[in-house]
C-alpha cells in the first residue's frame, strides 16, 4: 500500500478580522494603556490629551491624543493585525504584538501624522472595507489620534489618571500635567533583575492594598501572586514581625511574556519561574542587611538554597499564659507579650495545647516556681539550632493526695494537697518531671463545665473569698466559652448566666449554704428595689416562710 505524507503549517485565517472587536475588553483603562504604549514606543517625550463631551447627555466623548514621537511611516501597519511595524530595536526591546491599535475598533478613528491623514471606521477594522490615506496641508510632528468613545468624561479621566500615574512619560490633560509617582516609592530595598526593577516593602506609598497590582508595565498594572515573606523586625524589635511584599517595575518588557492581545496577565513560563527565584533571593539579601530577623526556618532554608546565607532568627519569643477559653475574656494573669531576648539560657517552651494549663498557671501564681521563664512554642522556628535546644514542657499530670487525679476519689472530702507534675524534655538530656504544689485544679477535659477541686482549708475558705486571686474570675476564664449556634442568646447574656452559675458553685464550695443564701438574697434586692425602699424610708426587709408551703415566703417591710 502506498503511503502518503501530508505537510501542515500554522496559518491565520482572514476571518479573524471579523472578530477583532472581541480581542480587547473595551474598558477605558485598556484604551489608554494601548494608546500611551504606542506613543512611548514611537520615542515620544510627552503626550497631550483632550477629552470633550460630544453632547451633555449623549454618553459620547471625543478623545484627542497627540505625541511628539517619530510619527508613522507605514499607515498600513495600523490595520495589519499581528504586524507591528516597529523597527527591529523596538521589537527586540518591547516585544510588540501588532494588535494594540485594534483596541479602538469600535470607534471611528482619525489618524494624522506628518502631512498624512486617514479615517478608519469599525467596518474597516473588521476587514469589511478600506480606508484612504490622504495628504493634508496640516502638519503634525509626531502623531495625533482622534476618536469618539461611548463613555463619560469623568470615567475616562479617572481611567487616564490611573494609567498615567506610573507611566514613564509626561502626560498632560488639556495642558494640565497629570500626577506621576514612582511605582516603588516606599521600598526598603531595591534591585534590578533581568530588566525589571524589584522593590521590597511592608507597604508601598502609592496605590498599595492587600491584593496589590504588583507589576507595572509602563502604567499598565497586573496582579501576579508573589508570596510575602514574614520576619521583618524593623525598629519595633518587640512587635510582631512584619510581612515584606514585592513590586516589579518593568524596564525591558521583552523579557516578560504577556498574555495577548490586551496584556492583562503574565505567561507562566521558564523565564518567569527563574525570575521569581532571583527575586526571592533578592528579598533575602534585604534580610541579610538587617541586624535581626524573625524568618520562619523554612524561609531560612530557602534563602540558603538560593545562595543567600543568613544568621539564625532572633530570640523573639512570646511569654506564656494559659489562654481563656473564650477570646473575649480578659486574661486573669496578664497578656502574653513578645520579647526580643539577648539570652535564652533561662527560657522554657510550653507546648501549645498543654493539658491542665490553667492549673499550672494558678500554681505559679500561688508561689510555685520552675527553673526558668515560660514562653509559647513557635512552631515556625523548629529547625533553628538555638530553638531546638530549648527545654520544653510537653505534658502534665495532676496528683491529689499523691495519687493521680483520675484515680483520686472525693469520698473523704477535699484533698489535703494537690500537685501538678510537669514533663520537661530537652535535646541531649534526660527528661525531668518536677512536681509543683497547687491550690486549685480544673480538669482539662471538663472545659465548658463548672468542675474543679481545691485543697482543704484553701485561702478562699472564708466569707469574703479572699485569696491569692479572684477564684470566680479564674473559673470563668478557664471554663466559659460562648456558643454561636443559631438561636443562642447573645454573648453578654451567656456570659452573665455563666458568671452567676460559677458564683453559686463557688459560694457553695468555699462558703457553705448560709453564705450562698445571703449572696442570693443580696442580689435579689436590685437597684430599683433599693431606690424605692429609700424613697419610703424602709430600713428592714424581713422574710418569713409562708404557711402555704415550703417554697412560699411572706415579705414584711419595716421603717
Amino acid at each position: 500500500m502506498k503511503s502518503e505524507c501530508e505537510t501542515i503549517s500554522a496559518k491565520v485565517n482572514v476571518a479573524v478580522l471579523e472578530k477583532a472587536d472581541r480581542l480587547f475588553r473595551n474598558d477605558d483603562d485598556g484604551i489608554w494603556i494601548e494608546l500611551l504604549q504606542n506613543a512611548r514606543r514611537a520615542g515620544a517625550a510627552a503626550v497631550d490629551i483632550s477629552v470633550k463631551e460630544v453632547q451633555a447627555t449623549s454618553g459620547q466623548c471625543e478623545i484627542t491624543i497627540r505625541d511628539d514621537g517619530g510619527g508613522i511611516d507605514d499607515f498600513q501597519s495600523l490595520l495589519t493585525l499581528g504586524a507591528s511595524g516597529w523597527n527591529m530595536e523596538t521589537q527586540m526591546r518591547e516585544d510588540p504584538a501588532g494588535m494594540g491599535f485594534f483596541c479602538m475598533c469600535r470607534s471611528e478613528v482619525e489618524v494624522l501624522s506628518g502631512h498624512r491623514l486617514v479615517r478608519i471606521t469599525p467596518s474597516v477594522f473588521l476587514g469589511k472595507g478600506e480606508a484612504q490615506v490622504e495628504t493634508t496641508p496640516e502638519l503634525v510632528r509626531g502623531t495625533r489620534v482622534r476618536f469618539t468613545r461611548a463613555s463619560t468624561r469623568t470615567a475616562l479621566i479617572g481611567a487616564l489618571e490611573r494609567v498615567a500615574e506610573f507611566y514613564p512619560l509626561e502626560v498632560s490633560l488639556e495642558g494640565q500635567q497629570l500626577q506621576r509617582h514612582d511605582f516603588l516609592e516606599g521600598a526598603l530595598y531595591r534591585e534590578s533583575i533581568d530588566g525589571i526593577e524589584v522593590g521590597f516593602s511592608t507597604a508601598f506609598k502609592w496605590g498599595w492594598h492587600w491584593r496589590d497590582l504588583n507589576w507595572n508595565f509602563y502604567g499598565a498594572r497586573i496582579h501576579e501572586p508573589f508570596e510575602a515573606i514574614t520576619g521583618f523586625l524593623g525598629t519595633a524589635k518587640d512587635g510582631p514581625p512584619s510581612e515584606i511584599h514585592a513590586r516589579f517595575n518593568v524596564l525591558e518588557i521583552a523579557r516578560v511574556k504577556l498574555q495577548l492581545p490586551d496584556r492583562r496577565g503574565i505567561i507562566q513560563d521558564d523565564f518567569l519561574r527563574d525570575f521569581e527565584r532571583k527575586a526571592r533571593a533578592a528579598a533575602y539579601r534585604f534580610f541579610q542587611g538587617q541586624q535581626h530577623h524573625a524568618l520562619p526556618f523554612k524561609n531560612w532554608k530557602e534563602a540558603k538554597a538560593l545562595g543567600v546565607d543568613l544568621s539564625e532568627a532572633a530570640y523573639l519569643l512570646t511569654s506564656w499564659h494559659a489562654s481563656p477559653q473564650d477570646d473575649n475574656i480578659e486574661p486573669l494573669f496578664g497578656h502574653s507579650e513578645r520579647e526580643l531576648l539577648t539570652d535564652v539560657s533561662n527560657a522554657i517552651l510550653v507546648a501549645r495545647d498543654l493539658p491542665d494549663a490553667h492549673t499550672l498557671e494558678a500554681a505559679l501564681h500561688c508561689g510555685a516556681s520552675v527553673e526558668g521563664n515560660l514562653y509559647e512554642e513557635k512552631a515556625e522556628y523548629n529547625g533553628y539550632s538555638w530553638y531546638d535546644g530549648l527545654p520544653r514542657i510537653v505534658t502534665t499530670t495532676v496528683f491529689a493526695n499523691d495519687v493521680t487525679y483520675e484515680e483520686w476519689r472525693p469520698t473523704n472530702g477535699r484533698p489535703k494537697k494537690i500537685d501538678i507534675e510537669i514533663s520537661i524534655k530537652q535535646a541531649g538530656q534526660s527528661d525531668r518531671r518536677p512536681r509543683l504544689p497547687a491550690l486549685i485544679h480544673i480538669p482539662s477535659d471538663n472545659y465548658g463545665e463548672i468542675n474543679f477541686v481545691a485543697v482543704s482549708q484553701s485561702p478562699w475558705d472564708n466569707d469574703e473569698l479572699c485569696g491569692p486571686f479572684a477564684v470566680t474570675d479564674f473559673l470563668v476564664s478557664a471554663t466559659f466559652c460562648a456558643s454561636d449556634d443559631a438561636g443562642c442568646d447573645s454573648w453578654e447574656t451567656q456570659k452573665n448566666a455563666w458568671d452567676e452559675a460559677v458564683e453559686r458553685e463557688v459560694n457553695a464550695y468555699f462558703r457553705g449554704p448560709r453564705a450562698t443564701l445571703l449572696s442570693i438574697l443580696r442580689k435579689a434586692i436590685n437597684w430599683e428595689a433599693s431606690d424605692l425602699a429609700e424613697q419610703i424610708g424602709i430600713k428592714e426587709i424581713r422574710f418569713k416562710r409562708a404557711s402555704s408551703g415550703r417554697l412560699g415566703w411572706d415579705v414584711e417591710l419595716a421603717n
